[in-house]
């Protein structure tokens, strides 16, 4: 079997739109040249799609399987009766034997499943839909055809963009992975699934019991009762006795929380710490499923897999990528019922390995630490002596897992999922709903408003002024939009005048008299977007073509400060005005 990977030269990215009496398909190179439009006459598609690799967007579910009925030469009736069945949750599986191999750049693009036209308003590209109602009984006239076709041209140009900004991140390393497995049907699978392969391909035998240490065989082996022994009782009767919950404890100055994931803990009195030292556990699931035997005949591969990837880390990204794909998909697979992995008690016995690890980790520290957050694989804390680096040795010993330093100058928490923190090299570190968006646009969660996480993080670390990080970021439209969506389960997007607008729409808070855009319930009633302004510019051009100076004159920056500081205030404890 000839390699995964694909040449850019080999590829052609399409996109279908069907009506009832009307069905075209767009081609074109990673260029964005146009190669093929075919509109009710399909004939020449085959030729042009021979001996190259098709690139669409969701086309897995959707295009592949129309176009397989377009090589068929059906009628656009025909196709459209076909359309609707998928959209309505008929199962449609037939794909044609003309139908080369297609990659799907929707595929695993993130748990929120974005539509085209919501990553189109992250990206700050223009948010495009038809105004040509798919569901009308006739003919389109020629207006009506070009706009379509020119929207479906558009929607390919940003399937190569999406593409493009995936290549490296997701198509390379799972191409690494199906070059593992022989087996060309991988190609259409998710990661999760190829990972699941790369290990076995039959189900492994599935444990009666939790076992925490690779001699158990039953619950109440000593060495398993040994394990549970060194964390609280009434941690041990809800591991016992039940699949979900959780437990609270007070201890280090910490409320600790036991459960069916991850250990957490945050210090009731300490928000605001500097110098702060986090010791992390590298690679922690993938080695406590080694160390208890997790995976009985694969855990060897599994165990070289790890191996491999610490001597490749730094020498082929790729290849290196591939491989954490696999050892961090395990875990999942361990709770995933479809896969060749399941096995919940496999699942719980690395989750409260990890757990108790972790919670003695925390108790030996304290002797000479105060403890600070303790977040599923790592404990921070704070320290004047040199005892911590002693506890850390031992513990690599007893639970033969390995630990890594990290420091802080500054170190802020909101909650245990959220803080911000500042490295000695001046890196910045965000994790919550408050400052995840501080870094990047992300084109596939959600891109909104990010100037708030901004400015919330450069207030928390350096106490800068959030009118001044309103003010010096204008020329920066994308940072301030908001990206509004109303769902299939509402009738539309409608303004206060009665006016209908896409289901997708950019606005920017604005101090002019303007619209007031709200979601339509099926029931005929209104829902309102929630934290958004009452006046709203809608701009859904790409915002390379906005005027920034009428955007600095309209843009009300007073709509931002009022969440900053409602944020700062509420949640962080840290607004001081």
């Amino acid at each position: 079997m000839q390699s995964a990977a694909v040449k850019d030269e080999d590829l052609l990215f399409y996109d279908i739109e069907v009506f009832k009496h009307n069905t075209f398909v767009v081609f074109k190179d990673i260029n964005k040249k146009e190669v093929g439009l075919f509109h009710n006459d399909f004939n020449g598609i085959a030729e042009l799609i021979k001996n190259k690799v098709l690139v669409g967007y969701n086309n897995h579910f959707y295009d592949d399987k129309i176009l397989s009925n377009m090589l068929n030469g059906y009628t656009p009736e025909k196709i459209k009766q076909i359309n609707d069945e998928i959209i309505g949750g008929k199962r449609h599986a037939y794909l044609n034997n003309l139908l080369p191999r297609t990659l799907d750049t929707f595929q695993q693009i993130d748990v929120s499943k974005p539509s085209l036209k919501r990553v189109e308003g992250n990206a700050g590209k223009m948010i495009l839909e038809s105004s040509v109602d798919f569901t009308i009984d006739r003919a389109l006239t020629p207006g009506e055809l070009e706009e379509a076709i020119d929207y479906c041209r558009y929607d390919v140009d940003v399937t190569i963009d999406i593409y493009k900004r995936r290549k490296k991140s997701y198509f390379m390393p799972k191409w690494s992975l199906v070059d593992r497995l022989n087996n060309p049907k991988a190609d259409r699978w998710n990661t999760t699934t190829i990972s699941a392969n790369v290990l076995t391909d039959r189900p492994l035998t599935k444990w009666s019991s939790i076992r925490l240490h690779k001699d158990v065989n039953k619950l109440r082996h000593e060495k398993n009762l040994e394990m549970l022994s060194l964390v609280p009782e009434k941690v041990q009767e809800l591991w016992l006795n039940k699949n979900k919950g959780a437990v609270t404890i007070d201890e280090f100055g910490c409320n600790i929380e036991f459960g069916f994931g991850g250990l957490h803990g945050v210090n009731k009195t300490k928000q605001d710490v500097k110098n702060v030292k986090l010791l992390d556990v590298t690679s922690m699931y993938p080695s406590i499923l080694i160390n208890i035997n997790g995976l009985e005949s694969a855990t060897k591969i599994y165990k070289d897999i790890l191996q491999e990837r610490k001597e490749v880390k730094h020498k082929d990204k790729t290849l290196s990528d591939a491989l954490k794909l696999v050892l961090n998909s395990v875990y999942g697979n361990l709770n995933n019922q479809y896969s060749l992995l399941y096995d919940p008690n496999k699942q719980k016995s690395v989750c409260f390995y990890g757990q108790i690890a972790l919670y003695d980790l925390c108790k030996r520290l304290s002797k000479s630490c105060e403890i600070i957050n303790i977040n599923t694989d790592g404990v921070a804390f704070i320290t004047d002596s040199e005892e911590y680096k002693d506890v850390w040795r031992e513990w690599e010993q007893d639970f033969k897992l390995t630990l890594e330093e990290d420091e802080f100058t500054h170190f802020i928490q909101k909650d245990v999922n959220n803080y911000v923190a500042l490295e000695p090299s001046g890196a910045i570190k965000t994790k919550g709903g408050d400052v995840n968006n501080y870094h990047d646009n992300n084109w596939f969660k959600a891109n909104t408003a990010r100037i708030i996480d901004i400015a919330i993080t450069d207030y928390l670390l350096f106490k800068k002024d959030p009118k001044k990080t309103l003010i010096e970021n204008l020329d920066n439209p994308i940072l301030y939009q908001y990206i509004l969506q109303s769902s299939r389960k509402f009738a539309g997007t409608f303004d206060q005048y009665d006016k209908e607008y896409q289901r997708i729409n950019r606005i920017f808070p604005t101090k002019k008299e303007s619209v007031t855009l709200v979601k339509r319930r099926l029931d005929g009633g209104i829902t309102k977007f929630p934290n958004t302004p009452q006046n709203m510019w809608v701009f859904n051009d790409d915002l390379s073509k906005i005027d920034v100076d009428e955007f600095k004159r309209n843009i009300d920056l007073n709509h931002y400060l009022e969440i900053i500081i409602d944020k700062l205030t509420k949640g962080w404890n840290a607004w001081s005005s």
